[in-house]
C-alpha cells in the first residue's frame, strides 16, 4: 500500500480498519505501507491551506468557498466534539490520528517526507513514527530537507525510488 498525503492516508485508514476487524476476505493481507508526506492530526486551517494551494478559480471565488469551508469544517469540529449530546449521523469520524497511532497493522512502514513540506509537519510525522516503532511496529524512513509536499519523486527521484524498491523488495 502506497499512502499519498492525508487523503491517501485517510483511504489507508479504512481499508485498515476492514482488513483487521474480519470484514474482508482473510486472504488479504499487508505486506508493507509506504506513507508519503502524511499522516498529521486534521486541522482545520491546514485544510483551508490545501484547498487554497489547489484552487484554480478567480480571487472571489477561491476567497468565499475557503471562507465557506473554514466555517463548515468548524461547525462539524464543534458539534462532532458533542456527539452524544446532538445525535448526527452524518458527521465524519474525528478518530482519524487515533486510529493510525493504534493502527493494528504489523508489517514494515516505510515514511517520505520532507522537513520543508509547507502542508504537514516533519514533527508531526515524527511523533508517528516513534509511536509505531513504540509498538513493535518495524519502521524504515526517508527524511529529505527541501522537497515539497508529496513531491519528493520530483526532487529526488533516485533516492525515493530507491527507498522505495528497497522497501518493497525487503517485505517480499
Amino acid at each position: 500500500m502506497h499512502a499519498f498525503s492525508n487523503g491517501g492516508c485517510c483511504v489507508y485508514r479504512f481499508l485498515s480498519d476492514l482488513i483487521h476487524n474480519g470484514r474482508t476476505s482473510p486472504s488479504i493481507t499487508l505486506r508493507g505501507i509506504i506513507f508519503d508526506s502524511c499522516p498529521s492530526p486534521r486541522n482545520i486551517c491546514r485544510g483551508v491551506q490545501v484547498y487554497m494551494n489547489i484552487c484554480n478559480h478567480s480571487f472571489f471565488v477561491k476567497y468565499f468557498v475557503a471562507v465557506c469551508l473554514f466555517v463548515w469544517l468548524a461547525v462539524v469540529m464543534i458539534v462532532s466534539r458533542c456527539r452524544e449530546c446532538i445525535p448526527f449521523a452524518w458527521l465524519p469520524s474525528d478518530d482519524y490520528w487515533e486510529y493510525m497511532c493504534n493502527d493494528p497493522a504489523v508489517c514494515p512502514h516505510l515514511y517520505l517526507y520532507s522537513v520543508k513540506d509547507a502542508v504537514i509537519n516533519y514533527k508531526e510525522v515524527e511523533k508517528m513514527i516513534g509511536v509505531r516503532r513504540s509498538r513493535g511496529v518495524h519502521v524504515l524512513t526517508r527524511r529529505w530537507d527541501d522537497s515539497a509536499h508529496v513531491a519528493h519523486l520530483i526532487a529526488h527521484r533516485e533516492t525515493y525510488t530507491t527507498a522505495c524498491l528497497n522497501f518493497l523488495q525487503s517485505c517480499l
